[in-house]
């Protein structure tokens, strides 16, 4: 970071490890720091991987009223659901990966514009579904459905033997490689093949020109490699203290876990007043100011 530092007035936050915690909830600390952030005028939003409803609540409980990021990145909503940029996935890319998906005996998990498609309910559906996604439409033929009737935005292949994911993800890597892009993230049963050069980061360009901001205008939160790009755009990136080492090097600053109100601590640290900030209850936080 620089001596000095730009105002911020955008607030980005990843969900899952970042803004919830390990018991999937927004702490009382942590809103207390975004609803002051937002009394002083600082515009609050989330990016995700998961789909628009499983934003919802969120968008109703911080009262939401600028466009948000899902599908990590390929697709950018309004908060009442309007769809206004996305990136999909090429069709013959998202066949290729049920394909290979199903040859592997991982189940594939399209995402479409609202939702989910898949051919199963499964343990692999019931661990989304815990994570607040919403019950995926079930059809005989992935196939015909995505030739006919959904488009797809990313695909998520998975499989509860991890380490079979973790091979998996290599065959991935070298089938698609310059083609598309392979992204580990969050649930460690789970693979998912991305439209190439598509990021949360991306995405939040799109937002910042909606809104006519600029990069150094924001703040933005991360704890894995699917918010690596974003972090880096953001004029102050923020790392999680148990983000990969990659994602903590490249951050302007380390702060707490999601357990340990990280979020809430480096808003008050950055966004709102020295004094504000003095007052608040103290956490363990690691900076790397750059």
């Amino acid at each position: 970071m620089t001596g000095t530092m730009t105002p911020i007035r955008l607030i980005v936050a990843d969900l899952d490890g970042t803004l919830l915690n390990s018991e999937h909830v927004v702490t009382p600390f942590t809103e207390q720091a975004i609803r002051a952030a937002q009394a002083r005028g600082v515009l609050f939003t989330v990016a995700t991987g998961k789909t628009y409803p499983s934003t919802v609540a969120l968008i109703e409980r911080f009262g939401i009223t600028i466009p948000l990021i899902c599908g990590n990145g390929t697709q950018v909503f309004a908060p009442d659901g309007t769809l206004l940029y996305a990136d999909p996935i090429p069709l013959d890319y998202a066949l290729e990966a049920i394909e290979l998906a199903q040859r592997r005996d991982f189940l594939p998990v399209v995402y479409t514009e609202m939702g989910l498609l898949t051919t199963v309910y499964d343990d692999n559906v019931a661990e989304l579904v815990a994570h607040h996604e919403p019950v995926p439409v079930l059809v005989h033929d992935l196939y015909q459905a995505l030739r006919e009737q959904y488009r797809p935005f990313k695909m998520v292949l998975m499989n509860q033997d991890h380490e079979a994911v973790n091979r998996f993800a290599e065959e991935l890597r070298a089938t698609f490689d310059g083609r598309a892009q392979i992204v580990r993230s969050g649930l460690l049963s789970v693979v998912e093949v991305m439209p190439f050069g598509v990021t949360k980061g991306t995405a939040l360009l799109h937002i910042l020109d909606y809104l006519g901001l600029e990069p150094q205008q924001t703040m933005c939160f991360g704890d894995n490699c699917n918010d690596l790009d974003m972090i880096q755009r953001a004029g102050i990136g923020v790392a999680m203290a148990h983000a990969p080492e990659e994602v903590r090097q490249a951050a302007d600053y380390v702060t707490g876990t999601n357990d340990e109100d990280g979020v809430g601590h480096a808003i008050w640290r950055f966004v709102l007043s020295t004094q504000e900030a003095q007052s608040a209850p103290q956490t363990a936080t690691r900076s790397t100011d750059r």
